[in-house]
């Protein structure tokens, strides 16, 4: 039988007679946004299968197969804002999301299916791990790492050789109401004021610039972990997200490159890159993924 999908505003939802399949472990509808979507999922899944093992270790290969693919504002584009997994094109915290949810189910026991991998992305994606609506998502990298850190999902390494915070308030997400399609509703958009009401003079921890040639830092790091670069915005944190991946000469930064407009691995290592963009960079944050 050949499955029909029922496309709207631009995603796909699954027909009625699969909700069961299209339905998260909390028991929530997911989205899909093409059905080249489950199939990268579910063949980076089986590719990188490891139960038990580090997913820190799969992500930077797992963000490596992603270079070359568009970066685009997915998040802004989404009028529904619900979960949906979407490979064809990301933003910073899609990239971060949907990178994390592949490693991290291909190193869960258990079945492996799109179901559990929906479960996984929205355990990553939304606060406390429930998306019960756009509010809930977490848009912004201090709330994603505050959210994720409670639960064991994250650590965050910047504090063990930084003690360095900038105060923000976080609230660019409204301040751009029009370029949220989700954000039309009205009360979406007020949900939305409340959850920026908790990140007023919020504290960003960061790393300074030159601490990315540190020699402390460089036996530390990882292949896979998380670098954050942080825009010097003061009603924003990030200014881009990716994982690391290390090379003979060092450290390389894998992310949605707004200079390319594309996923890519910058040549230079990632020292040498924030240097080179430190007009738009004040300082960083490191996280890595725990077992």
């Amino acid at each position: 039988m050949r499955i029909r999908f029922r496309k709207i505003d631009s995603l796909i939802l699954l027909p009625a007679f699969l909700l069961l399949f299209a339905s998260s472990a909390k028991g929530e509808d997911f989205r899909i946004h093409c059905e080249n979507d489950t199939v990268t999922v579910m063949r980076l899944v089986r590719e990188n299968f490891n139960p038990g093992g580090d997913p820190g270790e799969l992500t930077s290969v797992i963000a490596e197969s992603f270079i070359g693919m568009p970066r685009e504002e997915v998040t802004m584009e989404d009028s529904i804002g619900s979960l949906c997994i979407r490979t064809d094109a990301f933003d910073d915290m899609s990239f971060l999301n949907e990178v994390t949810a592949i490693a991290r189910l291909s190193t869960s026991p258990g079945h492996k299916r799109i179901k559990e991998y929906a479960s996984e992305l929205e355990n990553i994606s939304f606060r406390r791990g429930e998306d019960k609506g756009f509010p809930t998502r977490m848009l912004y990298l201090s709330d994603w790492v505050v959210d994720n850190k409670a639960r064991n999902n994250v650590k965050e390494l910047t504090e063990y050789y930084s003690d360095a915070f900038r105060t923000k308030s976080l609230e660019k997400v409204t301040r751009n109401r029009d370029k949220y399609k989700a954000l039309k509703d009205s009360a979406t958009f007020e949900d939305q004021k409340m959850v920026e009401m908790g990140f007023r003079t919020h504290k960003v921890p960061h790393l300074k610039r030159e601490q990315a040639a540190g020699k402390d830092i460089l036996e530390d790091m990882r292949d896979g972990d998380i670098i954050v670069l942080l825009t010097p915005e003061n009603n924003t944190d990030a200014l881009e997200i990716g994982f690391v991946k290390k090379r003979d000469d060092g450290f390389h930064f894998i992310h949605p490159s707004y200079e390319t407009n594309t996923v890519v691995e910058e040549k230079e290592t990632l020292d040498r890159y924030i240097k080179r963009n430190a007009k738009r960079v004040y300082g960083w944050r490191w996280l890595r993924l725990v077992k």
